[in-house]
């Protein structure tokens, strides 16, 4: 009788510690899913931030400089819109790890973007927020940079949004 308890006892407490390994394992996991997509975020920040410095030095006059941010991150520009991210896995065969929008339309809201970002906002400097495209004369562009994995927890998403000057 002593020994059956005692082997219940060490099975329960055996059991327990290796239910305890194995949810560190996974937090673990997600931890380690969590900084490398915080990581990437970054790296496309400065990117972004680069590119902006860059457009801002190249631009003949500065209402060039948002066309040149455009051309960089359109779908299809000369960085594009959409990033890998190796070591996540994507949430689908065909769909990007990483995205990143440069919004261009003064009239969109905070609720159309999926951000707080403080939109509708003046970002040509005319003093009103109502033109629906800026590409020509923006001062100021929003970014909204996603990175989306599937992940032992199941789908993740993570956001950052900021704005680029063109001054």
């Amino acid at each position: 009788m002593e020994t059956a308890l005692a082997t219940t006892v060490m099975l329960v407490a055996l059991m327990t510690a290796s239910a305890a390994t194995l949810r560190m394992h996974g937090l673990r996991q997600q931890n380690r899913e969590r900084v490398v997509a915080q990581n990437a975020m970054r790296s496309i920040v400065e990117q972004v931030h680069a590119v902006s410095a860059a457009a801002r030095n190249d631009a003949d006059e500065l209402n060039s400089w948002a066309e040149i941010m455009q051309a960089a991150f359109a779908p299809g520009g000369d960085i594009g819109n959409t990033f890998l991210v190796p070591e996540l896995t994507p949430r689908g065969p065909a769909l990007p790890v990483g995205t990143l929008a440069v919004f261009t339309d003064e009239t969109l809201t905070d609720a159309a973007i999926g951000f707080d970002l403080g939109m509708p906002r003046d970002l040509n400097g005319d003093n009103a927020a109502d033109d629906t495209d800026v590409t020509d004369d923006a001062r100021i562009l929003p970014v909204l940079v996603t990175v989306q994995w599937r992940g032992v927890s199941g789908t993740n998403q993570m956001s950052h949004a900021f704005y680029v000057l063109g001054y």
